[in-house]
């Protein structure tokens, strides 16, 4: 009798709402012209390496993408109270997969693979493995001016990751949520460097509920580049072993968790430079922000703060860091919204702020300079095939119109002022965006730009549905004023298709 009325007190029914895998096909064909023969900064800078610095006669795309199995169970029942309950939930597993491949035609042709993944998701956790679109860090998703340090700037580096992708609440149903990652990467062979890798995790944090209006972002990411071997650095004994870097156990415990827990092994064979500074090139940011929600706006405001080598105490507490404040407007569909940029990089962990200074905070490495994106063993920086990995602001030394001769690192360029402004909305039928940027270049830390190069780029940009079904035109014109990329006008066009 008793294991009878169990059965009625949980009994329930199960309806399904399809709504099965669908597989999505897109293709487009396009060109980009400019008059310098060069593509201006905002066509390029975000693509995900995909549009050379060489203008292209003509541009070929085509992708195929399957998301997640979306069909909910809808569950009807009583509880053990008797009381009638309903509720809906996404099935525990997933996979989907994505392909994305670009024929570029012009003075310099080329084939690329941006994506080619496939992920699987059990619960709250996600598998994926190959080479997919991200970009890490509180920013602007929509209007950005680029992660500072994970982007659209690069191809997106072959990867295996394990994360819980959504936020999830641990405390207070929704009042404490976390996500994160940990995944391993290949670099393969760049210029300098080969066969090495990227060692990458990241944990964010939310306070509040999505219901309510305020919510506080917070969160930090750790990368590291290790391993691999450098012709150049061959007969360099304080940097390499005949050119190799140390990658064995020892090694990637360092690079997981690079603190001073470790105890070398006896009889090592690490480098006096792997000895004295760390294994590898680290570098990641310190994220925070909030956003206010209202019944006729959002707003969002995030800071990340770059750090490398230990010194993020200096860093935070100066004003290097890139800033984001944007508006979200929910009835007002010719402007929806409106994102400010601020991107300085110019004290890179040499100077603290004078309030710093005022409540007695000193710096723990005086006089110790970050250089952000370069590095003395890894010569390619922090950049993928050529483009940068973070902010696209911190450019390839051989992107800009004099670049520094027999300069060997990355970027000649990394001590800059930026002031951005975007915005997009709809005007019937045509959807736009508009894009620009002002940029103070200072050159590097102890090899300045005399005198500073200023910088002024923009981009507008606007789409409009075609008669034909699920087929838009894309347009786009963009500009170039200043002494870093010198004068350039650039147009875009292309036609898009959904299948």
């Amino acid at each position: 009798m008793r294991y009878y009325t169990s059965l009625l007190v949980f009994c329930y029914t199960i309806n399904l709402h399809a709504q099965q895998n669908k597989i999505n096909y897109q293709t487009s064909v396009g060109t980009y012209l400019s008059t310098s023969g060069k593509t201006t900064f905002w066509q390029r800078a975000n693509q995900y390496g995909i549009v050379p610095l060489e203008s292209q006669l003509l541009t070929l795309q085509g992708s195929i993408h399957q998301e997640y199995d979306s069909t909910t169970y809808k569950r009807q029942g009583r509880n053990r109270f008797g009381m009638n309950y309903s509720e809906e939930k996404i099935k525990k597993f997933g996979y989907g997969f994505g392909l994305n491949m670009v024929g570029n035609v012009g003075k310099k042709s080329g084939f690329y693979i941006p994506e080619i993944y496939g992920k699987v998701r059990f619960g709250i956790f996600e598998f994926y493995g190959g080479r997919r679109k991200e970009m890490l860090g509180l920013v602007d998703t929509t209007l950005t001016m680029g992660s500072i340090i994970w982007s659209e700037s690069a191809l997106p580096i072959p990867k295996v990751q394990i994360s819980i992708p959504n936020y999830v609440s641990i405390l207070g149903k929704g009042i404490v949520s976390i996500k994160g990652a940990y995944s391993h990467g290949w670099f393969g062979t760049q210029d300098y460097v080969k066969g090495y890798y990227l060692h990458q995790k990241w944990l964010y944090g939310k306070i509040g509920r999505d219901i309510w209006k305020v919510n506080f972002y917070g969160g930090i990411n750790h990368q590291v580049q290790w391993g691999g071997y450098s012709e150049i650095l061959r007969n360099d004994k304080f940097a390499t072993n005949n050119g190799y870097f140390s990658d064995d156990f020892f090694v990637y415990k360092n690079v997981v968790l690079p603190i001073s827990i470790w105890n070398f092994p006896p009889n090592n064979k690490y480098t006096p430079y792997e000895t004295l500074n760390r294994f590898g090139n680290h570098l990641g940011s310190l994220d925070m922000g909030f956003t206010v929600k209202n019944k006729n706006f959002n707003v969002e405001f995030y800071r990340q703060t770059p750090y490398e080598d230990g010194q993020l105490p200096e860093v935070l507490l100066s004003a290097d860091g890139n800033y984001t404040l944007a508006f979200e407007f929910k009835k007002n569909i010719l402007i929806k919204k409106v994102s400010f940029g601020y991107l300085d990089t110019r004290r890179q962990g040499g100077e603290i702020t004078k309030f710093a200074t005022a409540v007695g905070k000193n710096e723990t490495h005086p006089n110790e300079i970050q250089n952000y994106y370069n590095h003395g063993q890894y010569y390619d920086g922090w950049s993928y095939n050529d483009f940068p990995i973070g902010t696209p602001f911190i450019a390839n030394n051989n992107d800009i119109k004099q670049p520094s001769k027999d300069f060997i690192l990355f970027s000649s360029n990394n001590s800059i002022q930026v002031f951005y402004l975007a915005t997009h909305g709809k005007i019937r039928k045509i959807s736009y965006s508009f894009q620009s940027s002002y940029s103070s270049n200072q050159g590097i830390i102890g090899i300045p730009y005399n005198p500073i190069l200023k910088q002024f780029s923009s981009i507008f940009q606007i789409k409009y549905p075609l008669k034909y079904k699920d087929t838009a035109l894309n347009a786009g014109i963009s500009y170039d004023n200043g002494k870093l990329f010198g004068n350039n006008l650039g147009l875009n066009f292309s036609i898009l298709k959904n299948w």
